[in-house]
């Protein structure tokens, strides 16, 4: 601990925290929390999740909002690839195999898979 302390001072590093009870000095952050929570209530609505439908659905939407583009990587016009926060988590985009479009299916009560599916599309 006491060489993390030294390395801090030597580089002249100090930490700012926000205050616990006020959010709101975490700008950007704090609007997109706010903006996927606002998204997620309105996608579920009153349907009832099951927790691993649930963690299933909260997974693919944090992996959908960790692959929104930040900044091109390149001013070459003829690259087009993007800087997302995938990058700063695991090194690379993150990316995920295409689903079937199950936006306008009817959903039975067996079919829970697809219903976690249908949520996260309308997301």
């Amino acid at each position: 601990m006491k060489q993390l302390t030294s390395f801090f001072a030597d580089e002249s590093i100090r930490w700012k925290f926000n205050p616990p009870a006020a959010p709101h000095f975490g700008g950007l952050w704090e609007e997109a929390i706010k903006s996927a929570k606002l998204h997620l209530k309105r996608t579920i609505g009153k349907q009832i999740l099951t927790y691993e439908e649930f963690l299933t659905l909260i997974i693919q939407i944090e992996a959908c909002l960790n692959s929104r583009p930040l900044c091109l990587i390149s001013d070459d016009p003829s690259e087009n690839s993007v800087l997302t926060p995938g990058h700063f988590i695991i090194g690379t985009a993150l990316t995920t195999i295409p689903e079937e479009n199950l936006i306008d299916e009817k959903i039975s009560s067996l079919k829970r898979w697809k219903l976690t599916q249908q949520l996260f599309q309308s997301f």
